[in-house]
């Protein structure tokens, strides 16, 4: 649902600021009043094409932000999640900046995004209809949509698209293994010979640090020896040895301690001073007895330093040439069983590909069923709306198999009795996109939540009775979904909750168009104008009261 619109520098719109609640919201105002700017500024938050010319003159920036609650639409959620765009509210922001040099951006929740994903949600959130269709019926990818909505349950969709996950997954992995097979040969001669180069020396994780600290020593024996020799003698083993003193230190201490209670601690400190004199001298003990490196030890020692050396040259370390081993036993053992593997690959791309046609079938069937209803309920809603002779029909071919079926649907139309049908796009007028617009969302009312519905100029080819149905059409639906409208009709605007008063002002020269919400009392004038003109008269006060008091009698019905 639309909740704020914020409009700056667009057109000839300086500021507005709207809220907009839930409801059927009209905008009223003489015609050429600036209504269907406001609409454009929408359209272009949400992702429409803008011009530079869309600048306010004289204005650096414009800036368009429109704010949404999401919180019954969860396909908006999964797709900001999916673009990281979301964040901690469910309310949504969209923002669009227009320059003077005529660069655009747009933001998503405060974050830079593409305009192509600003539409990709945007087709979750308003249904544009009248100047702006590409959101809306004219766009056939949305008709499959429509009908799914009214066919299918959204287990059904969710199982198809599993099933081509698991097909296209499927494909991929058969495509990697033959790919193997025809360089197997190759390969099998490259792995034999990287398997046997690394198994020959066959490494033990870092033998090539312990080699070379072997022979370290061996080079520095004497020193090692005397060395380790004064650590020892020095801290434990020696005539006046580190021991020896500390020991004494202790003794002293011991006795000093019931003079002063608080060197306990320090006598603590001496006797683990003591414990690691003499650990420590034990650690080094075993260095000070000569190691046996004869001559043919450090020779054997060196050549293996030398293989391991070449290893690690190749592979970075002694672990990542065993790793690369492992991996390439791995490879000759599916080399070796390549034409059983190719085979399960094939058995699990048929398997996974006759699932997914099932399920495309069984989604085929319930589509086909389902068409002929809902055509005939959304004809007979544009009987009412003053179309008697137009009608409607759902047109599924089979196509090729993808993530939501095989089935491509268009809805097709007529107006006129005796003309052949033909594809909504061509042949359907702004006023009559509007009018099957709504025959749809009535047929769909009781389908779940899909989005603000804008219808500009809904009135076109329409008046009396029949625009009082349409009107009611319109308030039965608003009380399911939010509904923004613009018209020229008395008997669609009375109807409303919700008033947004237009007006444009021209003054130094200079031409403003502003926007206000407006209670009923200022909106009673507002629709009096539109029965007698600008000069409003007790007639027509009269006759917009009767106009919003009327009691409604049209509801949205789901044709089941």
């Amino acid at each position: 649902m639309l909740r704020r619109l914020s409009i700056r520098s667009f057109a000839l719109i300086d500021a507005i600021d709207l809220e907009i609640d839930a409801g059927m919201t009209v905008l009223l105002g003489e015609t050429g009043a600036g209504k269907s700017i406001i609409v454009d500024a929408l359209a272009a938050a949400l992702g429409e094409r803008i011009g530079a010319d869309s600048l306010r003159t004289g204005a650096k920036k414009a800036v368009l932000e429109a704010t949404f609650d999401t919180s019954t639409l969860p396909e908006v959620q999964k797709l900001l999640v999916e673009n990281d765009l979301s964040w901690d509210s469910e309310d949504l922001v969209l923002r669009r900046e227009l320059t003077a040099s005529g660069t655009s951006r747009c933001f998503v929740n405060d974050t830079p995004a593409q305009v192509s994903v600003v539409r990709e949600i945007s087709a979750h959130l308003i249904d544009f209809h009248g100047q702006h269709d590409t959101h809306g019926l004219l766009n056939i990818a949305r008709h499959r949509t429509v009908l799914d909505v009214f066919a299918l349950a959204p287990k059904d969709l969710a199982e198809m698209s599993s099933a081509w996950s698991a097909y296209s997954l499927a494909q991929q992995q058969l495509i990697a293994i033959k790919a193997r097979a025809r360089t197997a040969d190759a390969d099998r001669a490259r792995l034999e010979f990287i398997a046997k180069e690394i198994a020959s020396t066959a490494p033990s994780p870092d033998e090539d640090i312990q080699i070379e600290a072997d022979l370290l020593r061996a080079e520095s024996s004497e020193q090692v020896i005397v060395l380790a020799s004064t650590v020892r003698d020095t801290l434990y083993s020696g005539d006046v040895s580190a021991y020896d003193l500390v020991q004494q230190a202790r003794e002293s201490l011991r006795h000093l301690v019931p003079y002063h209670n608080d060197l306990r601690q320090a006598l603590e400190d001496l006797e683990g001073a003591l414990i690691t004199c003499k650990e420590t001298a034990a650690s080094v003990a075993p260095f000070t007895e000569p190691e046996d490196f004869s001559p043919e030890r450090l020779e054997e020692l060196r050549q293996r330093q030398v293989l391991l050396q070449r290893l690690v040259r190749k592979y970075g370390t002694l672990q990542a040439a065993i790793t690369e081993q492992e991996r390439v036993s791995e490879e000759l053992a599916l080399l070796e069983n390549l034409d059983e593997t190719v085979f399960k690959a094939e058995t699990h791309v048929a398997e996974a590909h006759a699932k997914a046609e099932a399920v495309a079938k069984r989604l085929s069937k319930l589509r086909r069923k389902s068409a002929p209803e809902l055509s005939a309920t959304i004809s007979a809603a544009l009987a009412e709306m003053g179309m008697p002779s137009a009608t409607f029909n759902i047109q599924i071919e089979t196509d090729a198999l993808g993530q939501t079926g095989s089935d491509r649907v268009e809805f097709t139309f007529t107006s006129n009795a005796g003309e052949p049908l033909r594809p909504l796009s061509k042949v359907a007028s702004g006023g009559e996109l509007s009018r099957v617009m709504l025959s749809i969302k009535r047929a769909l009312a009781s389908h779940g939540n899909m989005g603000t519905m804008v219808f500009d100029e809904i009135d076109t080819g329409i008046s009396g009775r029949v625009a009082r149905t349409v009107g009611e059409v319109m308030k039965g639906l608003s009380e399911q979904q939010q509904i923004l409208c613009i018209t020229h009709l008395a008997q669609i605007a009375s109807l409303a909750n919700n008033f947004v008063r237009v007006t444009k002002i021209e003054m130094g020269g200079s031409t403003t168009v502003s926007a206000e919400s407006i209670d009923e009392t200022l909106a009673l004038v507002e629709i009096a104008k539109l029965l007698s003109g600008s000069e409003v008269t007790d007639v027509s006060i009269s006759g917009a009261k009767e106009l919003m008091t009327e009691p409604v009698t049209s509801r949205p019905r789901s044709g089941r």
